[in-house]
């Protein structure tokens, strides 16, 4: 789909007209430029309340009109949501070209107008490769603005780069898991890695072997594909800060010898959903060639049952030389997880950023509108804070209390995977706190907001969302 702006009203053959109506905007600005209209309001129901609309086909000039509630000018929520609105009514209503026209008086934000294009473009998305008939869909929308408008031709293009890359963090994780494994995974990071001219690391059987990843070679065991360890560098010629970012990328999570239920088992495609992100990150973050050196690491393995499956009660030795007593083959996780921090904190970052669909506590405490964020660093955690609140992948921040680490130590080794009795997505950030040493360190908790198993406020797609992208090159940006 390709969006551009026009500064006047020129629209295309066949094209729908959008009319976004804000709260306590004048009507009279449309009925003068569309007298046709006027009807639409005579029972004065037209309010300007994000998500109302009101259509009709105009006659006079043989095109579908649509008046859309689009809240306050201010509210980047009510942004989102107008868009998801626009995007539903016009796949409704089978329409392939639209114009969105802004009708004065009254400026709309920088903020306002950056999280609608980013919401048309996810709201577009939709993952059918394995459908024989595909759904309608929306080809171009023009953007149109009588009065000048806070968005760029620049804007655009960078919006453009980060939806590439959120499509193909969303295509990864929607993908079938007989498609996606650790070695089609390491293909597709080299071949990107090439294409954005990223240097990558391949550390596969024998390198973690060497290196001591025992995390990650425990977990994988029993999978007919061995695990491995991605690392992709953005190395400017010019930089003053290192960041290290780190995803989860269980291909597909059994549950291994704890084997899942069948009906807990249908999305665990998605459980690479952290990895997937970090590839669209550093893709992204190439392009844009930001002036900050950024480390992404990806654990790649698959959790499955067999006869060389890790069991409960075995004990992991990691390379920073803590045993961890395995409870449950469950909490796979966070023991590949420390595996990357270990190797992370060894590039001497100045923040650790990691994101993982780590624990199903965190979507009953959050639900799948926020991701839960753990981080002691005030200032790394009001950046993200921020960042997430600009474009929209909102986040939560849980606690990280040092009372509570009694409950994820082992009476047999330094500390256990799973069996902590309560606050469980809590305590599975402080496990991973314990393989980043002084580095600050911020955990992000995707397990809702990654993949969804219903539309939400903003996003009418099930399935992948590809969380974590735009808030992480968000944060970057304004870092940089």
């Amino acid at each position: 789909m390709k969006i551009v702006k026009k500064n006047r009203y020129e629209p295309e053959e066949h094209a729908a007209v959008v009319i976004p109506v804000f709260q306590g905007m004048p009507l009279e600005a449309v009925w003068q430029e569309f007298p046709e209209l006027k009807f639409l309001n005579r029972d004065k129901k037209i309010k300007g309340v994000a998500g109302e609309a009101q259509a009709c086909h105009s006659s006079q000039q043989q095109r579908l009109f649509l008046l859309v509630g689009a809240g306050h000018r201010d509210s980047l929520p009510d942004a989102r949501k107008l868009a998801c609105k626009i995007m539903t009514l016009l796949r409704e209503n089978r329409v392939s070209k639209a114009l969105v026209y802004f009708i004065p008086p009254g400026a709309t934000s920088h903020g306002y107008l950056v999280n609608l294009v980013d919401y048309f473009y996810l709201n577009h998305y939709r993952f059918e490769r394995y459908k024989t008939k595909k759904s309608k869909a929306v080809d171009r929308i023009q953007l149109v603005f009588k009065k000048p408008a806070a968005l760029n031709n620049n804007d655009f293009k960078i919006r453009e780069i980060i939806q590439r890359q959120v499509t193909l963090a969303r295509n990864l994780v929607n993908e079938i898991p007989a498609r996606i494994t650790p070695d089609s995974l390491v293909r597709i990071f080299s071949e990107s890695a090439e294409k954005n001219h990223l240097q990558i690391t391949v550390q596969r059987q024998h390198e973690l072997e060497e290196l001591g990843l025992n995390g990650l070679l425990a977990v994988g065991a029993s999978s007919c594909c061995s695990p491995a360890l991605l690392t992709l560098s953005h190395i400017p010629k010019n930089y003053t800060r290192t960041v290290a970012l780190v995803g989860k990328g269980i291909t597909f999570d059994s549950g291994g010898l704890n084997l899942k239920p069948g009906s807990s088992m249908d999305e665990m495609k998605s459980d690479m959903a952290g990895a997937a992100a970090i590839l669209g990150v550093m893709n992204t973050v190439a392009e844009l060639d930001l002036p900050i050196r950024v480390i992404g690491l990806a654990a790649l393995a698959e959790n499955m049952p067999g006869r060389r499956a890790y069991k409960p009660g075995d004990i992991i030795t990691y390379a920073n030389k803590k045993t961890v007593e395995i409870v449950n083959t469950d909490a796979e996780g966070r023991l590949i997880l420390a595996d990357a921090l270990i190797m992370a904190s060894r590039q001497k970052p100045d923040m650790i950023i990691e994101l993982s669909t780590l624990t199903g506590a965190i979507i009953t405490a959050l639900g799948d509108s926020m991701a839960g964020l753990m981080c002691r660093n005030k200032k790394l955690s009001a950046g993200l804070l921020q960042a997430a609140e600009n474009c929209g992948e909102l986040l939560w921040q849980m606690p990280l209390p040092r009372e509570y680490r009694e409950s994820i130590t082992s009476k047999i080794a330094d500390l256990k995977n799973a069996n902590y009795n309560g606050a469980s997505s809590i305590k599975a950030g402080l496990f991973l706190q314990e393989f980043v040493g002084k580095v600050p360190f911020a955990h992000l908790d995707i397990a809702g907001t990654a993949f969804l198993s219903k539309p939400t406020f903003c996003l009418a797609a099930e399935g992948a969302t590809g969380f974590g992208v735009r808030l992480l090159v968000e944060y970057l940006k304004n870092l940089a």
